[in-house]
């Protein structure tokens, strides 16, 4: 039988169900089940579910059982995190190229980059419907946003707020962080 049970939450209850959904549906999305395929294999109801990875709703532990049961990890695997600071390491790379320096249970999703002069390209963050910020560690870059161009040295940094395109166009060497998350809203 589904659950549909939608308890009350105090604002840490929220923190941790949103925490906790977070991770189920990176555990969800890394199998590549949909959220009607895992509804069905644990009799959750797909709109329950959802809530519960929204981080709307915090699982009961019979419904987190049957959660963690079909998506093949354990109860503890999914609460491990709890009460220890979230942290994924990173460094620039030493050769141009991109470094992921995103955690996995955070909507913020940063890369660093190394590039040689004259490289050009891409974001290497997704820039679609989220806001981009990015900060020039050394060197020089051309940063286009939406047909706008901006020059920028070390030290400088840009806050965009739902950028539609952004390239760059490396004038020296450079190292810079970039980071998106989902747009503000206002």
């Amino acid at each position: 039988m589904p659950d549909t049970h939608q308890p009350d939450t105090t604002p840490d209850e929220a923190s941790i169900a949103q925490r906790i959904g977070i991770r189920l549906r990176t555990l969800r999305t890394g199998k590549g089940l949909t959220l009607a395929e895992l509804s069905r294999q644990s009799g959750v109801s797909v709109s329950y579910l959802s809530a519960v990875e929204k981080g709307v709703n915090l699982p009961s532990l019979q419904t987190l059982a049957r959660l963690t049961e079909s998506l093949g990890v354990s109860i503890p695997s999914v609460l491990a995190e709890e009460g220890r600071p979230h942290v994924h390491l990173a460094g620039v790379p030493a050769t141009p190229g991109t470094v992921g320096a995103s955690h996995p249970l955070l909507q913020l999703t940063t890369a660093i980059t190394r590039t040689s002069s004259s490289t050009s390209g891409p974001a290497p963050v997704p820039v679609a419907e989220r806001d981009l910020f990015l900060y020039v560690v050394e060197g020089a870059v051309a940063v286009t946003l939406d047909d706008r161009r901006y020059e920028l040295g070390a030290g400088d940094a840009i806050d965009a707020h739902c950028p539609d395109s952004v390239t760059y166009q490396a004038q020296s060497d450079c190292v810079i962080v970039w980071s998106s998350s989902p747009a503000r809203i206002g």
